[in-house]
């Protein structure tokens, strides 16, 4: 057979959406019967190949069904003919962030060693773009190859390109140019392949090169084609026709290696001139974000709390929480866009996550604390940053209010108040467990000619005698008229809940005894808000003026409410309804004064349209209804940010509520965000050329940064830089977006839909509390010197404290409190954040500990680390980069992951 006809590699696969339109165990029903088929198959023909979409989640979700089919699944994976992994998950790269796209691999990586082998390909086939950082997340796992299809600009035309990171670290990238199912042609029609795969050779010449044409055979939820080795042995009597061959994704990759020059594509792929990005994925179902980046988040507090007490073994907890939130990082279960019980069972996991994670924090810090004084509490920093922790704790009792603190809130004393008969006192000895009565433990109690009180504390002081009692209980109905009644009262002891300010130095525990006076007092008012650095001045219409050193922004958080006729894929402007930015009522109050944190509430009132006008979807109803918008805006002692949230029961259907900052600037070309441990520079339009208007919103993680403000942020967040009539710039934040349809076919701004027309009631948010938390960093010399990612690492990794465990015999005794001992210390003064620290264990036994910095910054920069042990650098699959130890000269360079691990315990 002549290689001058051209060679066709066939790949059979299916792109398995682990939920989207039906709901996870809906689809792995279908899963497991395909798989099933596939097995039978790969041992009726040993020459079939198929490659299982790359996600070894795939396996997982069968092998839980069909554990009795382990030893014909490695039978398959060691004969070559089935390829899984490397991921767990077909993640959307945006989002999450970058420590979960990390542990995406690693838990890919190592369920597909258990099976056998991994692919060595990132297959990324369906996702909606692609994040800047990912080449360099492959290369560091020591995977060289990649496979995508969306997000490749135009100006590639090759079926082979060069992805670099922003660190200029590469994986050589196999671009699917006519999507992942760009082989199904072929077998379209029995009896044409010959003259399919001719022309198919013929209508890709300019992107092969004269190599073999890659044919991906499967789309979505698709089956093995039964016969394919039969239909394709029509080339033996067929010689004029291109060689055939059946391969894994890897296979064919492996024998396209050449020394030709390719195209470089560096950063992210986000344009929309081959195919749809899909954007409103990312400001859709706001509650999935949040939950995510909540999940995140306290799962990083857990391991850091963990590997600094590592008194118990959390591993298989760890590892079960990062599994939930990594399986929810798909592109149909994180972006939102499936049907109301996907959506429902994504945020089941990623709750289900940060509560385990939250049950370790607890332990870790349980132990921590068990030599600290029960009068007094363990504050632990989770920031490697020195900085003042401000922490609210609850006093009251032996636990008195430390000097210097922030009274918050003065907590009922009387919990419980009531008349009893006789014949009903023993329901009191129902209520009491041990010495614990209402959630607090009993100190004392006191019997009065028909009548009880019990003195209650959140700490034990003293001894409580509960057999004496029920014998004193006893005795008095026996004494007693049964109809008598009895006054019983429980009081419990002065409790205040507080918030107090106490300096620690990087990961390192402090007593909240040592709390200090606010290093830089706040001061607010229903006028303003400020500190030595930002002052705020709230205006009538709930707008809010900032002044910082070279930084003065008029008019910023203000609020606009757009018609959306789109769906759970794509924003749908209304061509006739103008948007909504003047509230009908503002009241302005202060939630707190200051000294240490200062907080105001503006309560905005808008009158919007109900809904969609059902007739013209182009405008919005004449029914309108009342939404009421709260805006925090807080202020803390030493911070040089202006935390902002949004609180809102959304009660309008089809809509976009968006806050604006200002930039400063006007007709600004180009903006910036960070998140998946990069920072990225966007123009202000995107390519288009597929059929979807290229509407410049964009994904931000961690900061959106255009002018001279820069957002801090705590979720994924959609944002866009729009232009008001007098040329200036605001950063548009999307708060809330609902839609009623999963997609719809007809869109202002895309020509296909991008899935069925399923109602999704639940994506309209009707009745949901709608939060977001971000914050304003006045950047007027640009991110890098005000220090976005620093910043941001100290808004989001808050300090966690927990009430001391040794005894205090009685109030107002004097009792020693020590520290726990550290089992590695952390701090950094560099611009190279702490963005993970793990103890790692191997048959419950602690190896070595990992830390992660990354490099946001595009310049080299100092780490300005300080530790108690030797860390040498290493790549994300352990291979180890250098034999200096870490200190606080080591240098990263820019816009680059450097994780870290210790010698050995």
């Amino acid at each position: 057979m002549s290689s001058e006809k051209g060679k066709i590699v066939v790949v059979p696969h299916t792109h398995w959406d682990r939920e989207w339109y039906e709901p996870h165990d809906v689809f792995r029903l279908r899963l497991v019967h395909m798989v099933d088929g596939l097995l039978d198959l790969l041992e009726k023909y040993p020459q079939y190949r198929f490659t299982l979409d790359g996600q070894a989640a795939a396996i997982d979700d069968y092998l839980e069904m069909r554990p009795e089919s382990l030893e014909r699944v490695q039978a398959a994976v060691e004969r070559g003919q089935l390829a899984i992994g490397p991921f767990l998950i077909l993640l959307d790269e945006f989002c999450c962030d970058g420590e979960t796209i990390i542990r995406n691999m690693e838990l890919g990586l190592a369920s597909s060693r258990r099976i056998g082998k991994e692919m060595r390909v990132g297959y990324l086939p369906d996702m909606f773009g692609h994040a800047a950082q990912t080449p360099q997340i492959l290369a560091q796992f020591d995977i060289e190859d990649a496979a995508l299809w969306r997000g490749v600009p135009a100006s590639v035309h090759d079926h082979a390109f060069t992805w670099k990171a922003l660190n200029g670290q590469e994986v050589r990238c196999e671009y699917l140019f006519d999507g992942y199912g760009n082989g199904l042609d072929l077998f379209a029609l029995e009896g044409q392949l010959p003259q399919v795969a001719t022309d198919s050779i013929a209508r890709t010449e300019s992107w092969r090169n004269g190599e073999a044409l890659l044919a991906m055979v499967g789309s979505d939820h698709t089956s093995p084609y039964p016969d394919l080795v039969e239909r394709i042995s029509v080339q033996d009597t067929n010689p004029g026709m291109p060689e055939i061959t059946i391969d894994t994704l890897e296979g064919y990759i492996n024998s396209q290696r050449s020394d030709r020059a390719l195209p470089v594509v560096t950063g992210e792929m986000r344009s929309h001139a081959r195919g749809n990005l899909l954007p409103g994925v990312f400001s859709i179902r706001t509650n999935i974000k949040s939950a995510m980046g909540a999940a995140e988040r306290a799962l990083a507090v857990a391991e850091r709390m963990d590997a600094l007490f590592p008194n118990k073994d959390h591993q298989s907890f760890l590892d079960e929480a990062w599994y939930r939130v990594v399986e929810s990082t798909a592109h149909d279960s994180a972006n939102g866009c499936g049907v109301d019980a996907t959506a429902e069972q994504v945020l089941t996991r990623l709750n289900t996550a940060s509560h385990i994670a939250r049950a370790v924090t607890e332990t870790a810090l349980t132990q921590a604390a068990k030599d600290v004084a029960s009068n007094d509490y363990l504050v632990v920093n989770t920031s490697a940053y020195e900085r003042p922790c401000h922490v609210e704790l609850q006093v009251g009792g032996v636990a008195a209010a430390p000097a210097n603190a922030q009274v918050l809130e003065q907590l009922p004393t009387v919990l419980g108040d009531e008349q009893m008969k006789t014949s009903e006192l023993v329901k009191i000895l129902r209520r009491i467990h041990g010495r614990e009565l209402f959630g607090q433990q009993i100190n004392g109690y006191k019997w009065s000619d028909r009548g009880l009180r019990f003195d209650v504390a959140e700490v034990p002081v003293g001894d409580f005698d509960l057999a004496t009692f029920t014998a004193e209980l006893e005795q008095r109905q026996e004494s007693t008229d049964p109809e008598a009644l009895w006054h019983v009262e429980t009081i419990a002891a002065a409790r205040q809940k507080v918030l107090i300010e106490v300096p620690a130095k990087g990961l390192a525990p402090v007593l909240a005894s040592k709390a200090v006076a606010p290093v830089d007092p706040v001061s607010a008012s229903s006028d303003a808000i400020s500190n030595s650095v930002i002052a705020a001045k709230f205006n009538i219409d709930g707008t809010v003026d900032i002044t910082a050193p070279d930084y003065h922004v008029k008019s910023a958080f203000a609020l606009v409410d757009e018609g959306d006729r789109g769906d759970s894929y794509n924003f749908g402007p209304m061509a006739n309804a103008a948007p909504i930015t003047q509230p009908d009522s503002v009241r302005i109050t202060v939630a707190e004064a200051g000294p240490i944190r200062g907080r105001v509430h503006i309560d905005r009132t808008y009158r919007l349209p109900a809904t969609m006008n059902q007739t013209d979807p182009d405008q919005r109803s004449e029914e309108t209804v009342e939404l009421e918008v709260r805006t925090t805006v807080e202020l803390r002692s030493g911070e040089k940010i202006l935390r902002i949230s949004t609180d809102l029961v959304n009660n309008v259907e089809n809509h976009r509520l968006r806050i604006l900052v200002p930039t400063m600037m006007g007709h600004l070309e180009t903006s910036v965000s960070a998140g998946q441990y990069g920072v990225t520079e966007r123009g202000r339009e995107g390519e288009g050329g597929w059929g979807e208007f290229p509407l410049p919103t964009f994904p931000a993680t961690q900061f959106a940064s255009a002018g001279k403000s820069t957002v801090l942020l705590d979720k994924l967040t959609e944002y866009e830089v729009i232009t008001d009539a007098d040329g200036q710039d605001f950063l548009a934040l999307t708060l809330v977006r609902s839609v009623g349809m999963m997609s719809v076919n007809i869109h202002p701004l895309r020509d296909e839909p991008a899935g069925s027309e399923i109602v999704v009631p639940g994506a309209q948010y009707l009745g949901e509390r709608v939060q977001a938390n971000m914050a304003l960093l006045p950047s007027p010399e640009g991110w890098q010197e005000a220090g976005a990612a620093k910043e941001a690492d100290l808004f989001r990794m808050d300090p966690v404290a927990h009430r001391g465990m040794k005894p205090v015999a009685q109030v107002g005794a004097t009792v020693e409190s020590r520290l726990p001992e550290v089992a590695v210390a952390f701090q950094t003064a560099g611009d190279v954040p702490l963005t993970s620290l793990r103890a790692v264990r191997e048959d419950g036994q602690i190896t070595h500990w990992e830390a992660r910095l990354v490099n946001y910054d595009h310049q080299v920069r100092v780490t300005g680390i300080s530790t108690n042990a030797c860390w040498k650098q290493v790549n994300l699959a352990g291979r180890e980069l250098g034999a200096e130890c870490l200190s606080e000269s080591t240098e990263i360079a820019g816009s680059t992951i450097a994780s870290f691990v210790t010698e050995g315990k």
